[in-house]
């Protein structure tokens, strides 16, 4: 009896766990060396005390629940917090076990680990994903878990905002589903080098969104290494830089016509200055009977060509003092149409129009809206040398006006339509490029655009948007 008791003792005072016990009124009647360690109370004085005093929360403990704990059964891996000496709380995992004698529970023991560090741990852990949560449901970013087999696995919720797939039509899908085809070999040939070399991957991607837009995302992708060197998984974030793209290719274009409005203005001045003196000398040549006046009619319309180019030079070169004013489309379109209705005759060309009973207003310098007019017109004619129709629609939209001029010329190759409207660029032979830049150069400065497309044997369509003015126009009619 006495080596068993001496036994018990042994694994009282020695166990690593730290070992309370109290009786049926909570006071301690006994406590080894990890529970002293434990709560930061010597055993003297915990002796002096109750469980209920080291207990962090007993707001709700009455003598009734006190007495329900004491009575219980086995108690097994119940959370609590103890109040340590110092002030400090120390979350524990403890189990609590009642002593019988003759039938009657007398007194329990509890055995407690200290699970504070685990606790903290867990909480900074639950933080961590909550900060992940909330980063990636609000940044417009998209970010993926890619597994070694190119499989997404996670995808944030600013993927179907951006994108325009829901996460379910992304999860467990490869990667290569958010690749412009033409980009999927690159992409596969990226991932294959990321995977095999284990570094990190910083590519341009477009993607086709569901919409018909072409999206531009700056992908950066960092495979997550085991301490093995094994790779688990890749964490892909994409950006969308489309309109930054944009913005920089505009802030480019400014700057290429900056230095062309420049070199545009010497041009016109150095070029006038012999022009007056010529146009001086066959005005007087033309009272000469013995003159020849065809070769004079030639020279006139040579020079006339030379000053309409300088005057669109200087329009490309010169800041031009703009009155805008609310003008109604129509009338504006009708008076371009009768103007060129004569040379449309000569080129066997019918102009069709398909106008809206009402349009609104739109807000412009009634002159350059008519030369861009003329100009986008007069290319669609002369696009047809062998005549056919030339059709302008009016579409109303709900902050702007387009309007759509389409021929049924030979079109235009795709990888030359990018190339439109730069200087000196046209694929007319005796084009300079000119009129659509200037034309370009009108429609910005309105606060519109303009977007061309073609189709090969079948003809060209430029379509023109501007913005409409506050108030709508009237019924117009021919």
């Amino acid at each position: 009896m006495g080596t068993q008791i001496q036994l018990y003792t042994s694994l009282f005072h020695n166990n690593p766990d730290a070992v309370f016990m109290f009786d049926m009124q909570g006071r301690f009647t006994g406590v080894n060396a990890a529970g002293e360690a434990l709560v930061g109370y010597t055993s003297q004085e915990l002796l002096r005390m109750q469980i209920w005093e080291i207990l962090a929360s007993t707001e709700d403990l009455d003598s009734k629940k006190q007495q329900q704990i004491l009575s219980a059964g086995i108690r097994k891996n119940k959370h609590y917090q103890l109040i340590h000496k110092n002030g400090q709380v120390v979350d524990i995992i403890a189990s609590s076990f009642p002593i019988f004698q003759n039938g009657e529970i007398i007194s329990r023991y509890s055995i407690a680990k200290n699970i504070t560090q685990q606790k903290k741990m867990e909480e900074a852990f639950h933080q961590m994903q909550e900060n992940f949560r909330l980063i990636s449901e609000n940044i417009m970013d998209l970010i993926f878990i890619v597994n070694v087999d190119g499989i997404i696995t996670y995808a944030s919720p600013s993927v179907q905002a951006v994108t325009g797939l829901t996460i379910d039509q992304v999860i467990n899908q490869h990667f290569l589903i958010l690749i412009h085809p033409e980009q999927v070999t690159n992409a596969k040939s990226d991932f294959a080098q990321m995977m095999k070399q284990k570094i990190t991957l910083d590519a341009e991607y477009h993607y086709l969104h569901p919409d018909g837009r072409m999206l531009l995302f700056d992908v950066k992708g960092t495979p997550d290494i085991c301490s093995n060197g094994h790779i688990l998984s890749t964490v892909f974030v994409a950006r969308d830089i489309t309109e930054r793209r944009q913005s920089e290719e505009l802030l480019r274009y400014s700057d290429k016509l900056s230095v062309l409005g420049e070199l545009a203005a010497g041009i016109a001045h150095e070029i006038r200055n012999p022009l007056t003196a010529l146009k001086g000398f066959i005005q007087l040549m033309e009272g000469d009977e013995f003159a020849n006046q065809q070769y004079l009619q030639i020279m006139r319309s040579e020079i006339d060509r030379i000053t309409s180019i300088t005057s669109e030079l200087l329009i490309m070169a010169k800041p031009q003092a703009l009155r805008f004013a609310p003008n109604g489309l129509l009338p504006l379109l009708s008076s371009v149409i009768k103007l060129l209705e004569p040379q449309a005759l000569l080129k066997n060309v019918s102009i069709l129009t398909d106008f809206p009973q009402v349009t609104s207003l739109i807000l412009c310098e009634e002159y350059q809206i008519k030369q861009v007019f003329i100009n986008i017109i007069k290319n669609g004619m002369e696009a047809m040398p062998l005549g056919g129709n030339l059709t302008i629609k009016v579409v109303e939209r709900s902050s702007d006006v387009v309007i759509r001029i389409s021929d049924q010329g030979q079109g235009i190759p795709a990888e030359l339509l990018p190339r439109l409207g730069e200087l000196f660029y046209s694929t007319k032979e005796a084009g300079t490029g000119l009129g659509l830049m200037v034309s370009s150069k009108i429609i910005r400065d309105h606060g519109g655009t303009i977007n061309i497309t073609s189709d090969v044997g079948k003809g060209t369509t430029v379509s023109i948007s501007i913005p409409k003015a506050l108030k709508p126009s009237v019924s117009f009619t021919d």
